[in-house]
């Protein structure tokens, strides 16, 4: 998680031709699993709440708690971070438009707001499976 919120942090510190060099490279990268491993993060919460003692047990609300913050993230992602990427890779990296610093900074705003609501999805996760136990 630090290392996400510290990729922002970054970013916000590249030049023009560099942050979108870099923010092209990321997307493709990224791009093909986030999908997977977001969706499959909330998928998981499901998975702990079914197998939990039941919905009203600690295990269960835990599960459920984490999995409406994944949900969250999902729903960031998709309304800013991905509108962003879709929009930084039709740049040129010689002439980008004149507004990209107000760009990059809603990316990376967004970017650490999504992995703040991550980080109490994980340990939502790990303290239902503990207390299940």
């Amino acid at each position: 998680m630090v290392n996400w919120i510290g990729l922002g942090r970054a970013m916000s510190r590249l030049s023009v031709s560099t942050y979108v060099e870099f923010h092209q490279a990321t997307n493709h990268t990224f791009d093909p699993y986030m999908p997977i491993v977001v969706v499959g993060a909330l998928l998981d919460g499901i998975v702990l709440t079914i197998l939990s003692r039941g919905i009203h047990s600690l295990s269960g609300e835990l599960a459920i708690a984490g999995s409406v913050c994944y949900a969250a993230v999902l729903a960031i992602a998709l309304a800013t971070n991905v509108r962003i990427n879709k929009q930084v890779a039709r740049w040129s990296v010689q002439s980008p438009p004149d507004d990209w610093t107000l760009i990059r900074a809603s990316w990376v705003r967004f970017h650490i707001v999504r992995t703040l609501f991550s980080l109490p999805a994980l340990a939502c996760y790990i303290l239902a499976c503990l207390v299940s136990r």
